[in-house]
């Protein structure tokens, strides 16, 4: 996929607080580090930054850089506020199992990131609502689901992560899961309508509801100096059904990453 266009945003600290999963699905590389869960008694709160990198959308074939606060705080209560873990409450919250709605954003998509969007018209970034299910297996097996919404569709992840304990300071975690999509979703990102059509050049094209794609997920978290952590992940996603098929689509498979810098505080 060539780099033709790396435009570097600041996220704002309180959208970039929201950024978050709290089940295997890391559509955007967010969510993707496997930090022990809190337990009993315990809180924590990590501070730093973070760069993220990825396709403008997924499909494209042109890059984008986003530069954004790395922000991780969990409660012993089931409240969590970051970039990793997003804002929520688990309100069923065991050692196994965790139930809980969320917030979570949506990054957007611009005409001026890409030639193949002119035309299309801009997709704002928004804050999607969920809920999600996480349910450990063992200590090294977690499975989950993820629903997320709002006005431009509704969205359903499924999958599942392995977490290894490299060592005391370090813990490598691969996953994968698949996404399904409705219809407005679909047309949403992939759907070109009349208007698009006459303005773009494409063919109109509607997509309908079904299975969007398949990826695969890796992180690695490493504690340095007592406090400190660093991050890194990479993802890839493939594209399946009338997404792939989708005149916007110039590559069905997408690869980001991303990499953090944070202190823990407690």
């Amino acid at each position: 996929m060539p780099l033709r266009s790396a435009p570097v945003r600041l996220v704002p600290a309180a959208l970039a607080a929201c950024l978050s999963v709290a089940s295997p699905a890391f559509a955007q590389f967010q969510g993707v580090v496997s930090l022990p869960p809190v337990g009993p008694g315990d809180s924590r709160l990590l501070g730093g930054a973070a760069l993220l990198v990825r396709p403008v959308y997924a499909g494209s074939d042109d890059w984008v850089a986003t530069l954004l606060p790395y922000v991780d705080y969990a409660h012993r209560n089931g409240f969590f506020a970051g970039t990793g873990t997003g804002i929520g409450w688990s309100f069923v919250n065991t050692p196994s199992t965790q139930i809980g709605l969320r917030l979570v954003p949506r990054f957007g998509r611009y005409e001026r990131d890409s030639d193949d969007l002119r035309g299309l018209g801009d997709i704002s970034t928004t804050v999607e609502g969920g809920a999600y299910w996480t349910q450990s297996l063992s200590p090294a097996w977690t499975v989950g689901a993820s629903v997320r919404g709002g006005s431009r569709g509704t969205e359903l992840d499924a999958g599942a992560r392995r977490d290894l304990q490299l060592g005391p300071a370090t813990r490598l975690a691969v996953g994968g899961y698949a996404t399904l999509a409705n219809g407005r979703s679909q047309r949403t990102w992939y759907g070109i309508d009349a208007n698009q059509a006459a303005l773009s050049g494409y063919a109109p094209y509607e997509a309908s509801s079904g299975l969007r794609g398949v990826s695969a997920t890796a992180s690695i978290n490493h504690f340095f100096g007592g406090r400190w952590l660093a991050v890194g992940g990479i993802g890839v996603g493939r594209l399946l059904g009338d997404a792939a098929d989708s005149p916007l689509v110039r590559d069905r498979t997408s690869v980001g990453g991303f990499a953090a810098i944070g202190y823990r505080f407690f």
